[in-house]
């Protein structure tokens, strides 16, 4: 308990949060807090977050629009493996980095169409396949989210 209202206080004056987007924490709020799980809730956005060595490294969030993200955090950024869930159902998992899809992941559409391959900055780019919602599958290599060369 005591955990939880210090990291509150905290943070309470130094972080904004907005669904889908999470802004930096400062490093110097973490150096302060012993190694542990810290769980806190902030403008509607719940958390549950490991800190190792004054920086934060892994952890649960859920925002006020029911968007949520588990994994790897570097500082407050979503970055590392993870998996990221719409309210709507889609889902993406994989790498991020700096808050994006970035590295090699799977996103699952509502619509039932996947994609499994490479991302940078939130889009397809490079090698990966989609699949279709009507069955079919496309392999090829994709640019700023365009497929620009098929298998």
């Amino acid at each position: 308990m005591k955990k939880r209202i210090l990291f509150t206080l905290l943070l309470g004056s130094i972080f904004t949060l907005q669904a889908q987007q999470l802004n930096t924490v400062s490093n110097a709020v973490a150096k302060t807090l012993p190694d542990g799980w810290y769980t806190f809730e902030h403008e509607g956005a719940k958390f549950d977050v490991e800190i190792k060595v004054g920086y934060i490294v892994k952890g649960n969030i859920q925002w006020f629009n029911k968007d949520s993200f588990s994994g790897d955090l570097v500082g407050s950024e979503l970055s590392g493996k993870g998996t990221y869930t719409w309210s709507n159902g889609e889902k993406y998992e994989g790498s991020f980095k700096g808050n994006q899809r970035h590295g090699k992941g799977t996103m699952y559409w509502k619509n039932g169409e996947k994609f499994h391959g490479k991302w940078k900055n939130n889009t397809q780019n490079g090698k990966g396949k989609l699949w279709k919602a009507d069955g079919s599958i496309v392999e090829g290599v994709w640019e700023n989210g365009v497929l620009i060369k098929q298998k």
